[in-house]
């Protein structure tokens, strides 16, 4: 009668973790956001700064870089861009933008009107283009591009 039990104890605990993991299984995909739930396409901005910061990760990647404002002050902005694959597919790896690497960012503002954006583009001292943005509701052809 113990392996009976044993075995009945073992099996509800099976079917508790199979339904808990079906539960937070779409609890990750509602919490990914589409481009209008933050960013105003109405708004877009095309900014030249110096890299603080790249991180190459899932779902989005970010790039921050410092902006001298027309007062002579400094602005680090935040920008969400693409995948670490689809950057590479594109040409672009973490290297490449490295803290003290100068760039200009186009995109488009966060709704939020802090110093937060979407990136769609990079552009190089060189005149190098890399496009950035994967999101499939964002805007295509922001000022600049």
């Amino acid at each position: 009668m113990q392996t009976g039990t044993s075995f009945k104890i073992r099996i509800s605990a099976l079917a508790c973790g199979v339904g808990l993991a079906l539960l937070a299984a779409p609890t990750a995909s509602v919490a990914h956001h589409a481009f209008a739930a933050e960013f105003d396409a109405a708004k877009p901005v095309a900014i030249q700064g110096t890299v603080t910061k790249a991180r190459f990760v899932n779902p989005h990647s970010w790039i921050y870089i410092d902006v001298k404002n027309k007062d002579g002050s400094v602005t680090n902005w935040g920008f969400e861009f693409g995948t670490p694959s689809g950057l590479r597919a594109n040409g672009l790896s973490k290297d490449q933008v490295a803290p003290g690497t100068p760039i200009r960012v186009n995109g488009f503002r966060a709704k939020n009107g802090g110093p937060f954006g979407y990136a769609t583009a990079l552009t190089f001292q060189n005149g190098r283009k890399v496009q950035t943005g994967s999101a499939p509701d964002a805007p295509t052809r922001p000022a600049g591009n």
